[in-house]
């Protein structure tokens, strides 16, 4: 039995409003520039609801916001938190391929450290799209210092997901004998499909009572969930995209009521950092990761 409360982690997709995947219609990343960005205002309201309930998160950032916003990443280092790379130009780690996904996490990690000042040695895969098929990504992050990964969602996913057994954080083991420890998204399983209850669109869809109850079976079970936000989503008066019906009620639904919902499982549970839920929780069984030359 663990004696203290189990800490469950607490991250933050450091994205702009306009940083949508698989969208055509959305901006493409040579007219990110001429949008009107919100990510600082957004980050902002993140980082005073943090501080006001004394909770440290790690922030995911984009390089490409840390390029044109390097003094909101030195905000977020000044303010304690963790910071790891998601990526430059949020992009999906199959379609960047082998040689693109290094030059795409070089950038990123040039951009953040300058902005942070830091070392970045965790990341997080734009839309947790390292499946089974993109295991190669794990000896480029190795190779780059990355010590920490929180791309797995343990459920089949449109893109990612992987159907691993796992309940808690657990080592990615590479051949050479390099390991990356793995802080994943571990469903709950609701008449056979995983709900990933602490995070993004489903944290806005779901009521509280079953956002609570799926907390609470994860504590008995010693299973630490992972929240993950992004910064739009504590800024309902963002630009609306003109997005397909089911993608637009999916993307912008309960924008209002994210920070009461926060608040309420502030009051409730500890968070913290993904590398202090690994360190704090005991560790699943390891995986092995064949090397990718």
């Amino acid at each position: 039995m663990l004696d203290r409360p189990l800490l469950h982690g607490f991250t933050v997709d450091v994205e702009d409003w306009f940083h949508i995947l698989e969208y055509q219609g959305a901006p493409q990343p040579d007219a990110w520039a001429q949008q009107p960005s919100r990510v600082a205002l957004a980050t902002d309201r993140m980082l005073a609801l943090l501080a006001q309930h004394n909770v440290h998160a790690t922030f995911f950032v984009l390089g490409w916001v840390a390029e044109r916003h390097p003094d909101l990443i030195a905000r977020i280092a000044e303010a304690g938190h963790e910071i790891g790379s998601h990526g430059h130009l949020h992009r999906l780690v199959g379609d960047l391929g082998r040689d693109g996904f290094a030059r795409d996490l070089d950038a990123s990690l040039a951009a953040i450290s300058k902005a942070s000042g830091r070392d970045v040695q965790c990341f997080r895969a734009p839309g947790f799209s390292i499946g089974d098929e993109q295991t190669w990504a794990f000896p480029i992050l190795a190779s780059r210092g990355i010590r920490y990964d929180a791309s797995l969602f343990l459920a089949n996913r449109a893109h990612g997901g992987m159907l691993l057994h796992r309940s808690r954080p657990f080592d990615l083991v590479l051949d050479d004998g390099r390991s990356i420890t793995e802080i994943p998204t571990v469903p709950r399983l609701i008449a056979g499909r995983g709900l990933s209850y602490a995070g993004g669109g489903y944290l806005r869809l779901l009521p509280m009572w079953l956002i609570e109850q799926s907390f609470q079976a994860a504590e008995r079970d010693g299973t630490p969930a992972v929240v993950y936000l992004h910064p739009r989503e504590l800024d309902p008066e963002q630009p609306r995209m003109a997005l397909p019906p089911v993608r637009r009620f999916k993307y912008y639904v309960g924008l209002d009521g994210v920070q009461a919902k926060v608040e309420a499982l502030f009051s409730r549970h500890r968070f913290g950092p993904v590398s202090e839920v690994a360190r704090h929780t005991p560790r699943d069984r390891p995986v092995h990761i064949g090397a990718v030359s």
